[in-house]
């Protein structure tokens, strides 16, 4: 009785101390979340008055274009910082993800010209033993003819060994 009285105390105080790290993490992300929104505020804020600027003129002029752009750089370069500064581990994912897609894509792409290759070999391989054999036959049938083992490896242009070969293999010498 004491002991699974002493289970469930053991058991609720864990429990608590997992919502409490919850709760104190979801608080860090949710001020996060209030950082990148007043970033995209304070940036729409800025376009807005960027797009007065320029829209006052009628004929805006090169500057306007310049500072325009400058503007946007500078919006660009304090998203990205805002972005950095949040670290949110799912935007490394993506890009991980990413990263990791644009490699199996080159290793899909080297793995099917190496198979290309290998079907390309097998079938030259497929038409170099089908001469062989032709020519196998070809040198058997010249020796039934009565032709000699150098006469027949000139005619066929084989090594003499290799009609030599051919011959014991066929029990005809």
């Amino acid at each position: 009785m004491i002991l699974e009285l002493l289970v469930y105390i053991i058991f609720a105080v864990v429990l608590m101390l997992l919502i409490i790290y919850f709760y104190y993490r979801d608080r860090g992300v949710i001020k996060q979340f209030e950082l990148y929104e007043l970033a995209i505020t304070d940036l729409n804020e800025r376009m807005q008055d960027i797009e007065k600027q320029s829209s006052g003129t009628a004929n805006a002029s090169i500057d306007n274009i310049e500072k325009f752009s400058q503007e946007l750089g500078k919006i660009e370069s304090q998203l990205n910082d805002k972005l950095n500064e949040l670290s949110d581990p799912l935007l490394k994912t993506i890009r991980a993800v990413k990263d990791v897609e644009v490699q199996i894509a080159r290793i899909d792409a080297s793995i099917n010209d190496r198979i290309n290759k290998l079907e390309e070999n097998a079938k030259l391989s497929n038409m170099s033993n089908n001469a062989k054999l032709i020519n196998e036959k070809a040198i058997v049938d010249l020796y039934k003819a009565g032709y000699s083992a150098e006469e027949i490896a000139k005619r066929e242009r084989t090594p003499i060994g290799e009609v030599e070969l051919i011959l014991r293999i066929a029990n005809l010498r």
